[in-house]
């Protein structure tokens, strides 16, 4: 029996491309069904939605945002079409921790974390350390510890363009609608170090996938004082948690295995 799959994003350009990509390698087993919403604002405007009309859940919260749309894409409809909340088996939230925003509170963004737990029930919040261009921090297939300033985010997306025009990021990584299941392996391998250091201070790549919970105390308590983060991509972390062990098992079937 199929199922669906919804993401929820923050924006409505990057994240879903990016998503698009992925979909040709990942998620399509089994007869699942991939769907997509963009909420269209940060993480702490979605905490104060559903503080103010607890009445809703989130994908009612989702639903509300996207009827007010006048112009709806085919995969707004879709997602309005869903109805009933049993079709849906996981629900993965996409955001960027965004704490140069005018909203930005850690207090909530915890509190939200604490919250989207569980991917099959309230859904799995994923957070991009610091936002979603965290995909193309990368210097090339060897595993390097990265950590970014905090101060001056507004100007992260040009900066890791102009790392990328001057050789010292990987330019392979720059256009996710060009990325392969080679892309995704060499991606998810480096994140799921960076992941695991940031953890438990050992270079190893994680056999249980790492909580998002878990990943914002420690960025709190190891990195955010010093106003800066461990650059962390959530596409990685996700895919860990969908698929557990058996997403190194499909790169390996590939013979793509780092």
């Amino acid at each position: 029996m199929s199922s669906i799959v919804l993401f929820i994003f923050e924006g409505r350009v990057t994240e879903p491309n990016i998503t698009n990509n992925l979909s040709n390698f990942f998620l399509n087993e089994n007869g699942n069904r991939l769907l997509k919403a963009s909420y269209g604002f940060n993480i702490y405007k979605l905490h104060e939605a559903l503080n103010n009309d607890q009445g809703l859940d989130l994908y009612e919260i989702i639903v509300e945002e996207l009827n007010k749309r006048e112009r709806k894409t085919a995969e707004d409809q879709a997602v309005i079409d869903i109805q009933d909340f049993s079709k849906i088996s996981d629900i993965y939230l996409f955001f960027d921790y965004d704490c140069h925003c005018s909203n930005a509170d850690d207090d909530k963004l915890e509190e939200m974390l604490s919250t989207f737990n569980n991917s099959q029930e309230n859904g799995l919040l994923h957070i991009s350390y610091p936002m979603v261009e965290a995909i193309r921090h990368q210097k090339g297939v060897a595993y390097e510890y990265e950590v970014h300033s905090t101060g001056n985010l507004c100007e992260y997306k040009n900066w890791v363009n102009e790392e990328i025009r001057n050789g010292s990021l990987d330019s392979k990584y720059q256009n996710w609608g060009l990325y392969n299941l080679t892309t995704w392996e060499e991606i998810s391998n480096v994140n799921l170090l960076r992941a695991n250091f940031l953890l438990n201070d050992e270079v190893v790549r994680p056999i249980e996938p790492a909580q998002p919970f878990d990943i914002f105390r420690a960025q709190k308590d190891k990195n955010i004082p010093n106003q800066e983060v461990t650059v962390l991509s959530s596409f990685p972390l996700m895919l860990h948690e969908f698929y557990g062990s058996e997403l190194f098992d499909k790169f390996m079937s590939e013979g793509l295995a780092v």
